[in-house]
């Protein structure tokens, strides 16, 4: 069975209103979908920190 895909944030955990507010989608965070850490880490050069 394949995981279904939430139709306010089609699984990103953000949600973008027609206002331009962005928020947690809390439908994902109430149901426990959404994963505290992030699997893709960037570089420092990638988030433009001089070391």
């Amino acid at each position: 069975m394949a995981e279904e895909v939430c139709p306010k944030c089609n699984n990103t955990g953000i949600v973008k209103e027609k206002s331009g507010e962005v928020h947690t989608c809390f439908d994902c965070l109430l149901s426990g979908r959404l994963d505290q850490h992030n699997k893709d880490l960037k570089s420092a050069e990638e988030l433009r920190i001089k070391l």
